[in-house]
């Protein structure tokens, strides 16, 4: 009889045991399969590019602990304007969405057709690693401290574009930044 019992309290043993570890990875694998992911860079329109550089974000929000939030609206409007939605050599060959620039010509780079001798556009790994450089541009550049002053006050996007003197040079820049913006809030889910 006591072998009879041993036998039982073991095999309940061994079955709590065996529901604990089960419940435990089911949930881990419940975890891992809502983290935030790089996105493939996809796109056939706008709104898979939007949705793209949209998961970007995301993904650096949730894994960037130290990274400061910058205006998505802005953000968008930019990479759309700077890589042709998704679609110049730069944003397809270089990972490049915003035209950053490296005057570092022994890191990766592109050349655009005007050809300079003293910068390139910088080459990166991923689209993701294009939209941190932004982020961290933005968010730490003497440059852009109007910009981060303005963002503290929780201005909009249309309010924040025109503190972006440093960011290029020509003239009409805001005003496709700022219809970029628009045609965004009108056209697109983001």
């Amino acid at each position: 009889m006591k072998t009879v019992k041993a036998i039982a309290r073991t095999l309940m043993f061994v079955v709590v045991v065996l529901f604990c570890v089960t419940t435990v990875h089911y949930y881990k694998i419940q975890a891992n399969a809502s983290l935030p992911t790089k996105p493939d860079f996809e796109h056939t329109n706008n709104q898979q590019f939007i949705d793209n550089v949209n998961q970007c974000v995301e993904y650096i929000y949730f894994y960037e602990k130290t990274v400061n939030k910058v205006d998505k609206d802005l953000l968008l409007a930019q990479a759309a304007l700077e890589s042709g939605w998704g679609n110049s050599r730069f944003a397809r060959v270089g990972k490049n969405l915003f035209g950053i620039r490296t005057y570092n010509l022994q890191e990766p780079h592109m050349l655009p057709s005007n050809n300079p001798k003293k910068w390139g556009v910088k080459v990166f790994q991923h689209e993701c690693d294009s939209v941190l450089h932004y982020i961290n541009t933005l968010s730490n550049h003497h440059a852009y401290e109007k910009y981060r002053e303005l963002l503290a006050t929780g201005a909009d996007s249309l309010d924040l574009v025109e503190t972006l003197d440093a960011y290029a040079s020509d003239k009409d820049y805001f005003w496709k930044v700022k219809s970029i913006i628009k045609k965004i809030r009108e056209n697109y889910k983001h």
